[in-house]
């Protein structure tokens, strides 16, 4: 199979798991009661209760057979119309309508990704190197460190991690971001210092399995014919290690890939709760708090997307690194 093909057969399916996940989405979220309909129907301030929870309803389209509500869901996700909000960004009691969720959500990624996409860059950098030269040298104390750094950041819970760094910085430095600017821009420096912080926790989190993995990974290169070779040729450390991570790209990349989807599903939310940062996961804990459906399946669908655009990302690497895999 050629390289195209490969892709064309890679992009379908990823676009098939796109919708899969949509809909696992909305069956979840739609199936299960809305609590606020509840507090409506017994709340002592609510005059006419039953009106309320009727206007609550026809807000959200409940009233409308699921199937029937999917349909125009799923066709509208398609046309790149996710809703507007129903919970705190809205109206639904008042029938008002809420902000679009692709605003709210336009609004809320560059803040997140203020502080992920420096912490994901820093850590993979920082486990290329020190983990390259803990399987270099695999009796050397920086070998050593490699293995205790990588058992107390993967036992230590990133929540205590974060507020122990939040405690540090009011301590020591008499630092405590009291708030986090909701926009954040590259040619104002200023709204990205807050989230040096936050990055700094999120990098040592990564940091530490990815340092193990390299480490294992790049060992095991270590010992083949190539690298004796190689050596023999008279090349220096630099260039050997050079020529291990060459080869232990494949395995690498997928782990890349694997770290970033997992600090949007968890990470992100217990940063941004901790922090109270007015990102993706502050807004998707919002959103569920309020059972605000368009939003919690605008939220959901980010990190979906996010996740599947990475692993067809990842077969585009695979099919040009590797010609081989595009005949699998």
């Amino acid at each position: 199979m050629s390289r195209l093909g490969f892709l064309g057969r890679r992009f379908a399916f990823a676009v098939a798991s796109t919708y899969a996940v949509m809909t696992v989405a909305f069956a979840v979220v739609a199936t299960m009661p809305d609590p606020n309909l509840g507090w409506l129907s017994q709340s002592p301030n609510v005059e006419d209760q039953a009106e309320a929870v009727n206007a609550v309803r026809e807000a959200k389209n409940l009233n409308d057979p699921l199937h029937e509500r999917y349909l125009s869901w799923i066709v509208d996700v398609t046309m790149l119309d996710w809703g507007r909000s129903t919970g705190q960004f809205g109206g639904a009691v008042s029938g008002r309508a809420g902000p679009p969720v692709t605003d709210l959500i336009a609004d809320a990624v560059p803040v997140t990704l203020a502080y992920v996409l420096p912490a994901v860059v820093a850590s993979f950098a920082i486990a290329l190197a020190v983990g390259s030269y803990a399987a270099l040298k695999p009796h050397s104390r920086v070998a050593k460190a490699v293995s205790a750094v990588g058992y107390l950041g993967l036992g230590i819970p990133n929540f205590f991690l974060a507020e122990l760094a939040l405690l540090a910085a009011a301590e020591w430095y008499g630092w405590l971001p009291v708030g986090f600017p909701s926009t954040v821009s590259l040619t104002q420096p200023d709204t990205l210092i807050p989230y040096l912080l936050p990055a700094a926790v999120l990098t040592t989190t990564l940091a530490a399995g990815q340092l193990r993995y390299v480490r294992a990974e790049s060992a095991h290169y270590f010992g083949e014919e190539f690298v004796t070779l190689v050596r023999a040729k008279g090349a220096s450390n630099l260039r050997v290690v050079r020529h291990v991570l060459r080869n232990a790209a494949l395995p690498l990349l997928s782990l890349l890939v694997a770290d970033l989807v997992s600090t949007l599903v968890v990470q992100v939310y217990v940063i941004e709760f901790v922090f109270n940062i007015p990102g993706l996961g502050d807004l998707g804990l919002q959103a569920i708090r309020d059972r605000d459906m368009p939003l919690i399946l605008g939220t959901t669908m980010v990190v979906a997307y996010v996740g599947i655009a990475g692993n067809f990302a990842q077969d585009v690497a695979y099919a040009w690194l590797d010609p081989r895999a595009a005949e699998e």
